[in-house]
């Protein structure tokens, strides 16, 4: 149509797309079309603004064509809790696609309900799109990195950024992260990759759809003459082929990172979350209450249905959560979590089940020890069987710990000292001999269990007792209360000022107030506090942070990682994963705040 054409010569739109290819030759008919724009405009207001299929476009000499639609919508604004006449927002939305046979193109705004047709091709392989604008003299400006370390309490995502990050970013513990996002300058051509989601911008002035359809065109170019190479990308973890050895994984446990959820109602994009029950009556939801709760590393057992991909997250909250493996990707299922509707400040809905696997907000481990699901890719954290005996190190084998039968001991009103035989007075016993000041922090707001100082040290030692050997859940607890307090290994003053009072009193063990001065050793709090201020400023003062656990044995902890390393089956095969996982996780977290780390256990 005159009209439609245009419209068409007046739409601008920035370089900024999602490629994918079409491996499959799924064939972009008219009918195929049609049928799209009219499902993700089924909410649309009126008529169509544009309604335009297969439109050609001629490109380097070959026809192709593009399909757009556009439409109004009308939404409830976000201030509102329910409809009210004469109140409703008006929205556009618009959907492009560019068919280049092997490859479709989309630009989209404000659209729903196009899941089910980007399952029909495959997203840009991880290892193309991550080195696609990477070259010798290409300048890498920001990295988006998440840490695929199932440890909930690690570091979760790491933004850095510089004029070149090749020549000042660190490699140290990089093999634990995948990137998500990277922002690359090529003399001055800037261009962000978001590699989970296959999306490639270009940063400049808005084009024509014909000159956006030429610019995806050259991206599809470069993409098909790629070459695999090693760049300076090649230091994390590593892309494999999900698809491949689907069919080997065996899911044991999952953690669901919630960052993204967090920022979008932060940012407004996510303003309410409401149960809708089966009669479509609606009540408000406190979400972040509820999401909380499963923020810990959850176990994965077979439900019976192992044979079709189909896996139990074990979890108290929820009794159908479970997992699938699916030919592609994994997604997380639900119908508890189906009636749990977000409403979003584009006016769009989507149900938290849907949300979560569209966003991918989870890490999953495999009895492939190596082997991580995050973001719709599988990575392999390349350097941590080759570490087994670096990490075996940190490990201190002690036979006092071997007699110790409680983490704290009993209590009287007249104790005075931590009693015999309970891990809290071994690390007594055995540390604060060499130490200036010892102070025992433990409850409240510890930072934690006991705390060190000389005038060139800074010791933080954290104590658990488990009547379970190798317990994975125990030694995540650790872990966590570790990762944590690392930042309070270089406290403020006024950190330090706060933690005064409570520093100086007795030791309340729960529903027994003894007389174990907190202080364990040092002339007072007050000179405590003075000399943690004073080391904290020496230039070449030590960070350590210790470990203290019976329910491990370094002989046999080294006997069964050995056996993970030669894939030998034995009965704690999981739990040992799990434990790797944390302690290079422990390990590496240490390493960026700049610490040394000991684990003490039994021989």
């Amino acid at each position: 149509m005159p009209q439609d054409h245009s419209i068409l010569q007046n739409i601008l739109l920035n370089d900024n797309a999602y490629f994918y290819s079409n491996i499959d030759e799924i064939s972009l008919s008219r009918n195929r079309l049609a049928q799209l724009f009219q499902k993700v405009s089924s909410d649309k207001a009126g008529h169509y603004l544009l309604n335009v299929i297969g439109r050609p476009i001629n490109l380097a000499g070959v026809e192709y064509h593009y399909s757009i639609c556009a439409f109004k919508y009308v939404s409830r604004p976000s201030l509102l809790d329910e409809d009210i006449n004469g109140w409703e927002e008006i929205k556009i939305a618009y959907l492009l696609i560019f068919d280049f046979k092997n490859y479709i193109v989309i630009i989209r705004r404000n659209i729903s309900k196009l899941q089910d047709f980007i399952r029909l091709f495959q997203p840009i392989d991880y290892s193309i799109l991550s080195t696609l604008h990477v070259g010798e003299d290409t300048q890498i400006e920001k990295l988006d990195m998440q840490n695929m370390n199932i440890s909930d309490r690690a570091m979760r995502q790491k933004i850095v950024e510089s004029a070149d990050l090749r020549e000042n970013f660190t490699a140290l513990g990089a093999n634990n992260y995948v990137v998500n996002h990277l922002r690359v300058k090529n003399e001055d051509e800037k261009v962000s990759l978001s590699l989970n989601t296959s999306r490639i911008n270009k940063f400049g002035t808005k084009s024509t759809i014909v000159e956006v359809g030429a610019w995806a065109f050259e991206q599809i170019n470069k993409i098909e003459t790629h070459t695999e190479r090693s760049t300076f990308l090649s230091i994390f973890a590593q892309h494999q082929d999900y698809s491949a050895i689907r069919h080997e994984l065996i899911p044991i446990a999952l953690l669901f990172i919630f960052s993204k959820l967090y920022q979008d109602f932060d940012n407004n994009y996510i303003h309410a979350a409401r149960f809708v029950s089966d009669s479509g009556l609606e009540r408000p939801i406190d979400l972040i209450k509820y999401i909380n709760r499963v923020e810990t590393l959850l176990q994965v057992s077979d439900s019976g249905h192992s044979a079709t991909g189909v896996y139990t997250i074990e979890n108290p909250y929820v009794s159908d959560l479970q997992m699938k493996l699916n030919e592609k990707s994994i997604s997380i299922r639900s119908q508890k979590l189906g009636k749990i509707v977000l409403y979003k400040d584009n006016g769009r809905t989507q149900t938290i089940i849907d949300y979560l696997n569209s966003s991918q907000q989870f890490v999953i481990n495999f009895d492939f020890l190596d082997l991580v699901y995050t973001k719709r890719k599988l990575f392999r954290d390349s350097r941590l069987i080759g570490s087994i005996d670096h990490f075996l190190t940190v490990f201190n084998a002690n036979i006092n710990l071997t007699a110790t039968s409680s983490e704290k001991g009993a209590f009287l009103t007249s104790s005075t000292e931590f009693q015999v035989g309970s891990i809290f007075r071994f690390v007594e016993d055995t540390f604060l001999p060499e130490s200036d000041f010892f102070l025992c922090d433990d409850l409240s707001k510890e930072w934690a269990d006991h705390i060190g100082l000389t005038s060139d040290k800074i010791m933080f030692f954290h104590s658990k007792y488990k009547d379970a050997l190798y317990s994975a859940s125990a030694f995540q607890d650790i872990v966590g209360q570790a990762q944590k307090n690392l930042g309070n290994l270089t406290p403020q003053d006024f950190q330090l000022e706060l933690k005064r009072e409570f520093w100086g009193r007795d030791y309340n063990a729960p529903n027994v107030q003894t007389n174990i001065p907190r202080l364990r050793k040092g002339s007072s709090v007050d000179d405590f506090i003075t000399q943690f201020k004073q080391t904290s400023l020496n230039p070449n003062h030590q960070r350590e942070v210790y470990l203290a656990l019976n329910f491990i044995s370094k002989a046999g902890l080294q006997e069964k990682l050995y056996q993970l390393r030669d894939g030998e089956p034995f009965a704690e095969r999981n739990e040992i994963i799990q434990i790797l996982w944390f302690i290079s996780s422990l390990i590496n977290s240490c390493h960026e705040v700049g610490a040394e780390v000991y684990i003490y256990c039994n021989p």
